[in-house]
């Protein structure tokens, strides 16, 4: 589902309609089109200074922007011919604004096509301008495309901190002065989308995926673009302000520059120690799994070749019967096929689930010990009915686990109660919380023939029976619990000293592992 939405966003289309990326650029074209065309073809002022006051977007600047919008646009397509024109109109922006730079005019006369843009804005443009033509010929150069689409993003970002917050740079002289928002708005927009997600680069891949790289690099790179934007405002508020003299305000802004800088590098070394930990409990999660699948293997082989010896064996003395028109023998011999067949589904079915219950990831939530044990019960309301059964809860308290996983810990443990009741007298089940340093411990009791002393080691291995419930069941409940209570970083045990039925305990900690 992530690869396909991914896909979705960065793939180049093979349809009628723009992808998303085309979308972004044609939005940024239209703009400096809209400023361009309406804003100097039909002197409309607003579309030359979005706010009054700010500097105008300069005629050349739009042309600009609309030029670099169609190369990229071209460069999205699979030709060879495309991605030529697009590297070629980039080339031609390169000496065209280069020519700028060296030419710059003091002039600035009625005729906006002779108003040069600012330093500022032609750097930015020339460098998105390479990063295009690196994108088009040289595409594995791609760290280098992207490094320059951040050294353009920068500065413009940081003159609209300036624009919105300072109503303009306080220094005549900066090379950003006359660089208007809607400039440093499209440039940054263009340069941060459009260059840093462009397919043919794969950053945006990366940043997008689903991984661990992906998750660290969408929260670091704002960040990091951000940091030295915020420590360049901050000096230039008490430039504005204080008017601190140049060596007082590189030494703040060096100051702010690292204390964001460990500020970012403590923030991100926590979500990793976390990430951590999480992949850490995945691993556990893939260990018990892959234990309970080789223990699966072997028991599963095992227990399995019994029902099949019986089906092969009886089959072979149905066929006698029936040679020997012994009716009623044939009709024994066949209601022990079918019997022996009933039980393989039973066991795989059984072994399924405890497998599973080895890898399934837990969904922690609060729940109360009696809502847990009443969702149990329901499971087994007419053999509880029938058998005169009586469920106690002694202690109430909240526990936070998987509610589907801890219901099944009880369906299990409660279902053996049942199969190990004495005939004698009703069953009574009682179950109890308490909570301690180490977590909360649940006991489960019952008044029941117990556990044979040895079997009690080897109960929670699967397809383990014992002598009372030979023949029935699976051997798998204890096995699940037992994982179940793994994954939710506890342990489950067997009380040998309880005489009096069977006693089985759990501890679970307060804030399990997720």
């Amino acid at each position: 589902m992530v690869q396909t939405t991914l896909d979705m966003y960065l793939r180049l289309p093979r349809r009628r309609y723009f992808s998303a990326l085309e979308w972004h650029a044609v939005a940024i074209g239209s703009v400096a089109a809209a400023v361009l065309i309406i804003g100097y073809g039909f002197g409309f002022e607003p579309l030359q200074n979005i706010i009054p006051g700010f500097p105008t977007m300069k005629a050349r600047t739009a042309a600009a922007l609309m030029a670099l919008s169609v190369s990229f646009l071209m460069s999205l397509r699979e030709s060879r011919r495309s991605r030529w024109g697009s590297a070629a109109i980039a080339a031609v922006l390169v000496v065209l604004l280069g020519h700028m730079l060296l030419t710059r005019s003091e002039s600035t006369g009625s005729d906006p096509w002779s108003i040069i843009p600012s330093d500022a804005s032609i750097f930015c443009l020339m460098i998105g301008s390479v990063a295009l033509i690196i994108i088009n010929l040289k595409p594995h150069w791609s760290l280098a495309a992207g490094v320059m689409a951040l050294v353009a993003a920068t500065p413009a970002l940081f003159r609209i901190f300036g624009l919105i917050l300072f109503q303009g740079a306080p220094d005549e002289s900066s090379p950003l002065n006359t660089m208007a928002l809607h400039t440093a708005t499209l440039i940054a927009w263009f340069m941060l989308v459009c260059v840093m997600l462009h397919p043919r680069l794969g950053f945006g891949r990366v940043v997008l995926q689903a991984s661990l790289r992906g998750r660290l690099l969408r929260r670091a790179l704002p960040l990091v673009v951000m940091l030295p934007v915020v420590a360049a405002a901050v000096c230039l508020a008490l430039s504005e302000t204080q008017g601190w003299a140049e060596e007082g305000l590189f030494a703040i802004n060096a100051s702010i520059s690292v204390i964001l800088a460990a500020l970012l590098i403590w923030w991100l070394s926590s979500l990793v120690e976390g990430w951590q930990s999480e992949a850490n409990d995945q691993a556990s999660r893939l260990s018990r799994a892959n234990e309970a699948l080789e223990q699966y293997a072997s028991s599963a082989a095992h227990d399995l070749k019994a029902p099949a010896r019986h089906v092969l064996l009886y089959g072979e003395l149905l066929e006698e019967a029936l040679g020997k028109n012994d009716i009623d023998t044939a009709r024994r011999h066949a209601r022990s096929i079918r019997e022996s067949a009933i039980e393989m589904p039973k066991l795989i079915d059984g072994m399924l689930d405890y497998s599973r219950s080895a890898y399934t990831r837990i969904s922690l939530t609060d729940n109360s010990l009696s809502e847990l044990v009443q969702a149990a019960a329901r499971q087994h309301a007419s053999d509880l009915e029938t058998t005169g059964a009586q469920i106690i809860v002694l202690h109430e308290l909240r526990m936070r686990c998987d509610s589907t996983l801890m219901t099944t810990v009880f369906q299990n443990l409660i279902a053996n109660a049942i199969k190990n009741r004495r005939r004698d007298k009703p069953l009574a089940i009682r179950i109890d919380g308490v909570r301690e340093e180490t977590g909360i411990r649940i006991s489960i009791e019952d008044n029941g023939v117990g556990f044979d002393p040895d079997f009690a080691i080897v109960a929670f291995n699967p397809l383990a029976r014992g002598i009372h419930t030979a023949g029935e069941g699976t051997g798998i409940g204890l096995a699940t619990c037992r994982t179940i209570i793994q994954s939710h970083g506890g342990e489950i045990r067997i009380d040998p000293t309880w005489r009096n039925g069977a006693r089985v305990e759990f501890t679970v900690p307060d804030k399990p592992r997720g």
